[in-house]
């Protein structure tokens, strides 16, 4: 959003997922403003403050009531660590039916600020043939609460997702110095799906393919690419670069993993999954459409 007679943009993001929530209140509060901040910073804007929509059951149920101020202690903890206040909100309660209530849903609005629109190259898309693909970011550890297991296995079960809020104010903050100084071509948090989905969507949006390989990762191949453990995100940048690039995140303590190069109409991760970009494509834009037509 541009700001008339400035150089200046404006971000804005909400996000929550309410899985994370029902599963652990105070973590699922945290998480729903790092992501959102997550996705500020890798547009190239920095978080500022918070609003929110605060959407839980009927507050008399002690469950419930324990639930909303859990969730609210956890979006406290995130907001001072990244330095985001809140500027207001609305809460919505008894949101439920004779089944239950709805899974607990604090929707975070994270605002941010881009200084000059017109140097704002970094998007989630692929951008040229032979740009170096990376992970940077936490280990790829745990399933639960994941979009794996409720898709494929039809359950919402575990603990909600890994994070370190020290953690991901370092990574946040070395992630927006490298889209800044114009080091990162592209960048992608991941989130619902893991690191398989943010790579298909980064193919997608640039239309073009990827030659990778997740070896260098720790951790079993369906954690690799569906755990939804914070502080990951998928950045590239050309091969003239690279070497800064690392060193960048190398010095502010942040792990870095070379995964491959932007290449073709494939998505090819080796001996787990190869996927034509094309059908991705139409698969991804189709939904909303096919859904109309039923």
């Amino acid at each position: 959003i541009r700001i008339k007679g400035t150089k200046k943009g404006l971000v804005a993001k909400t996000d929550c997922n309410g899985r994370y929530v029902y599963l652990n209140p105070r973590k699922g509060g945290q998480i729903a403003v790092a992501e959102s901040a997550r996705n500020v910073v890798c547009s190239g804007a920095k978080p500022m403050a918070i609003t929110n929509c605060l959407n839980f059951g009927n507050p008399y149920k002690p469950e419930v009531y324990w639930t909303f101020k859990e969730a609210l202690g956890g979006m406290g903890d995130a907001c001072r660590a990244l330095n985001t206040p809140v500027t207001g909100g609305n809460v919505s309660f008894y949101n439920e039916n004779p089944s239950g209530a709805i899974f607990p849903s604090p929707i975070i609005g994270m605002l941010g600020v881009i200084e000059d629109v017109e140097k704002h190259k970094t998007t989630p898309a692929f951008k040229e043939e032979g740009d170096i693909v990376l992970y940077v970011g936490a280990d790829r550890k745990g399933l639960g609460g994941s979009e794996y297991l409720k898709s494929v296995h039809g359950l919402t079960t575990g603990d909600a997702p890994e994070l370190d809020l020290d953690f991901e104010v370092k990574l946040q903050t070395a992630l927006l110095i490298a889209i800044q100084t114009g080091l990162i071509t592209a960048a992608h948090d991941l989130s619902d799906g893991g690191l398989a989905t943010t790579l298909t969507e980064m193919a997608i949006f640039g239309k073009k393919g990827a030659e990778l390989s997740v070896d260098t990762l720790s951790g079993s191949s369906h954690e690799i690419l569906y755990s939804e453990a914070q502080s990951g995100v998928v950045i590239s940048t050309t091969p003239a670069k690279l070497e800064t690039v690392k060193h960048h995140f190398d010095e502010a303590g942040i792990p870095l993993y070379e995964l491959g190069v932007v290449k073709g109409d494939t998505l090819n991760i080796k001996d787990l999954i190869s996927l034509s970009v094309a059908e991705s494509d139409e698969i991804y834009e189709s939904v909303i459409p096919k859904a109309m037509e039923a």
